[in-house]
This record gives C-alpha cells, sequence and structure tokens, in this order.
C-alpha cells in the first residue's frame, strides 16, 4: 500500500490520475452538455489547458535535440563518429523494416470492413487537413535551407542534419581556433538550461493530460472508437505483440532480465501512453536508458536521432490503415503489394516528425506512394490520440532498445547499473 501511494506521488501515479479524470470529465460532458449550457463551451477551455502543456514541451523540443546532438558529436573521435552513426542508422533501418513487414503479414491474415459509411459518418467533422509528400520531398526535408525555420516549426530532421554538422565541426575546430571551445561551453551550458525547463514544464504534465483528454472524449465521443473499434484493436494488439517480441529478443539476445528490462521501462512507457508523443518522451527515455545500463554518450546520439529516424511504431499503424483502405475501397492486394507497402511504410517512417499527429505527414506519403486513396484512409485518424497509445511506445522502446544494442556491440553497456535496484539509481540521481 505505501509503494501505491508513493508511485501516485510520483509524476507517472500524477499523470495516470490526470489521464482517468480526463476520461471521466469527457464522458460526463458528453453525457450531460445537451442540458447545461455551460458544458456546451467547456472543452475549448480544456484543450487550452492541452495546448498550454504541449506548446511548452514543443518549445523545447528542438533545442533538447540539438544540444544532445551537438553535445555527442562533439565528444566523439571523427572515426568513432562515422562508425557509431553508420551503424546506428542501419539499425534504425532493420528494426523499422521488421516491423513494417511484420505489420504486413498480419494485416494480410486478418478480415477488414468493406462499408466505410458508418465510420466516415461518425468523424463526419473532424480534421482530414494533412500533407502530401513524395518520396523527393522526404530526403530534400533532411537539408534544412533555413536553419532558423527548421527550429521554428520544428522540422525535427533538420535540427538533427543541422546538429550532426554543427557538432561535428566544431570537433574538428575546437583544439585549433580560439573561441570553439567556448562556443561549445555555451551550447552545453544552454542544453542544460533547456533540460531545466523541461523539468519545470514537466510538473504541470498531469494538468496537460487531463486537458487533452477531456477535450478528446468530450468532442469526439466514445462513439467514434466504437465505429472504428476494428481497426483500432488491429493496431494496438500488433503494437503489443511487436513491443513483447522486442523485450523477449532483447533479453534473451544480451542475457539481460526480464523483469528487470520491463520495470526499468516502465516509466516511459507510461509517458509514451499518455502524452502519445515520442518526441516528449525523449527527455525521460535518456534518463530511463541510462538506468538500463547504457552510457550517456551513446544514449544521448541515438535517442535523439530515433525521434524521427526509429519509430517501429509508425510503419505499423500506416500499414494497417492502408490495407483497411483498400478494403474499404474494394481494391485487391496481391503479394507485392503487401511487400511494397512494407518497403514504403518503411521509407515514411523516417520522415516522422515524432509529435502529436506527425504520423499524419507519414501515412500522406504511404498512401501517396501506394496509391491507396487518402479520403479513405484518413477516416481512420478521427482516433489519431488512441491510435498513439500503443504506437509510442512502440517508437521509443524501439530507440531505447537500439542503444542497448549499440552499447553492447561497443562495449559500453553497463550491466552493474543494469541490475542495480531502480529505486537505488533514483536516489542516487536525486542526490547530485
Amino acid at each position: 500500500m505505501q509503494n501505491l501511494v508513493k508511485f501516485f506521488k510520483g509524476l507517472s501515479g500524477r499523470i495516470i490520475i490526470g489521464m482517468l479524470l480526463g476520461v471521466a470529465v469527457g464522458l460526463f460532458i458528453q453525457a450531460y452538455k445537451a442540458d447545461y449550457t455551460v458544458l456546451e463551451t467547456l472543452p475549448t477551455y480544456l484543450d487550452m489547458l492541452g495546448k498550454m502543456f504541449l506548446n511548452l514541451m514543443n518549445m523545447c523540443i528542438p533545442f533538447l535535440i540539438f544540444g544532445s546532438i551537438v553535445m555527442s558529436v562533439s565528444s566523439l573521435d571523427l572515426k568513432e563518429f562515422g562508425t557509431v552513426g553508420g551503424r546506428t542508422l542501419l539499425l534504425f533501418l532493420i528494426t523499422t523494416a521488421c516491423a513494417a513487414f511484420f505489420a504486413v503479414i498480419i494485416s494480410s491474415m486478418l478480415p477488414f470492413a468493406q462499408d466505410p459509411l458508418a465510420a466516415a459518418q461518425a468523424i463526419a467533422n473532424g480534421d482530414h487537413s494533412i500533407a502530401h509528400k513524395g518520396a523527393k520531398d522526404i530526403i530534400l526535408n533532411f537539408f534544412p535551407s533555413n536553419v532558423f525555420v527548421a527550429f521554428s516549426q520544428p522540422i525535427v530532421l533538420q535540427v538533427i542534419v543541422f546538429g550532426c554538422l554543427f557538432g561535428l565541426c566544431i570537433n574538428m575546430l575546437k583544439d585549433t581556433v580560439p573561441g570553439v571551445s567556448t562556443l561549445l561551453e555555451v551550447t552545453l551550458a544552454f542544453r542544460a538550461v533547456i533540460m531545466k525547463i523541461i523539468t519545470m514544464v514537466m510538473y504541470i504534465a498531469p494538468i496537460g493530460i487531463f486537458g487533452i483528454l477531456s477535450y478528446t472524449i468530450a468532442t469526439k465521443g466514445l462513439e467514434t472508437l466504437i465505429s472504428l473499434g476494428q481497426v483500432l484493436i488491429y493496431i494496438t494488439l500488433i503494437n503489443i505483440a511487436f513491443l513483447v517480441l522486442y523485450f523477449i529478443y532483447i533479453s534473451v539476445r544480451y542475457g539481460l532480465s526480464l523483469g528487470m528490462l520491463i520495470k526499468k521501462s516502465a516509466n516511459v512507457i507510461i509517458f509514451a501512453v499518455t502524452t502519445t508523443s515520442t518526441a516528449m518522451c525523449l527527455p525521460v527515455a535518456m534518463q530511463d536508458a541510462k538506468y538500463l545500463g547504457v552510457k550517456e554518450k551513446l544514449s544521448h546520439f541515438i535517442l535523439p536521432l530515433g525521434n524521427s529516424l526509429n519509430t517501429n511504431g509508425g510503419p505499423i499503424t500506416n500499414v494497417v490503415i492502408v490495407v483497411a483502405a483498400m478494403s474499404l475501397s474494394g481494391t485487391p492486394m496481391d503479394m507485392m503489394f503487401y511487400f511494397l507497402l512494407a518497403i514504403y511504410a518503411t521509407i515514411a517512417a523516417f520522415g516522422n516528425p515524432g509529435v502529436i499527429g506527425g504520423a499524419l505527414v507519414s501515412l500522406a506519403v504511404v498512401c501517396d506512394l501506394s496509391g491507396v486513396p487518402l479520403d479513405v484512409a484518413v477516416i481512420f485518424f478521427g482516433v489519431d490520440y488512441f491510435l498513439g497509445i500503443t504506437r509510442v511506445p512502440c517508437n521509443i522502446m524501439g530507440s531505447i532498445f537500439c542503444s542497448i544494442m549499440m552499447a553492447k556491440k561497443r562495449g559500453e553497456f553497463d550491466k552493474e547499473v543494469f541490475n542495480t535496484p531502480l529505486d537505488v539509481l533514483m536516489a542516487q540521481t536525486e542526490r547530485k
């Protein structure tokens, strides 16, 4: 009982309380808004609470990613940077492709609904706007023409590229050009300030989550979940199955305790479930990777890259939605279509911005490459928040697992830290 009270006093516990209250308030508004005029305007203010939290987090995310990459790249020797960067990208490609092909194999065996009318009517008032991107645009989107635009929008991929170039050039010049070392110190100090801001913002996370959930339920209602339940259940189960298999693989392949692996990952998984944003999980993921025994120098390089380049849950979601959309439109699918769909979903995953609603962009890419009618596919994104509940944990845990694999490969995994109980490590962190 004491441990339970302690848990709910912590951040994860308070977020869960906020989530449950959000569902309850949302259902109450749905049930009684016709009887009370004030309830019709209340969702607007609840949405404001959620957006305040999201805006504060989004304000910090590009600078955190930039600072973390600069810190990591500037501290590596150049040969090491080439090795770590190349192997990390290859690992991201392999794991993302595994997720896409896993989803294709399962989806090809599942029955899908044939009539889109009920689902279309259920979200007739939803936001159907979506950005179209082709394969060329994905590649060009890596390279910023204006770095200030990359930070302000933000375009995370471009922030990553600029961070790598900035850190690499600092690495090359810090011992020969006066002032470069000072520039590095200023950049790292700026990152420390951003981390402190994020720590402060996290105190209002339960309020933000409450606002997001209560607004979503109040405006869309549980009827949305019911009408789109089939696809939602498929995506949820496939994401969970993939994540479970991933946990088992890491445990067996590297001889790590499955129980300890799950326990030390619980915090970031809970945060991922409640925020449904890969980018917002980055600070928590960095801390959990440290508790799992990954050296900070490695995790601070891999995890920001994984924010956009290793979204395992994204291709799973897109594959299921595209297959469902093809079924709804009555278009036949053969083995070649399924194979190409997995390839397209893998490519599109590398352009995911990793923020709430960002998966819509990668869905548009997959639809464009696959020739799927986007108007039908977008029906299923009326419940994007709920799709993100299992999609985001796959995204963030995929990056953490990649950091473990790289740490093992390079001999930078601290098994003693991994085996140390979580409460001991947290106490040590607090004392620092």
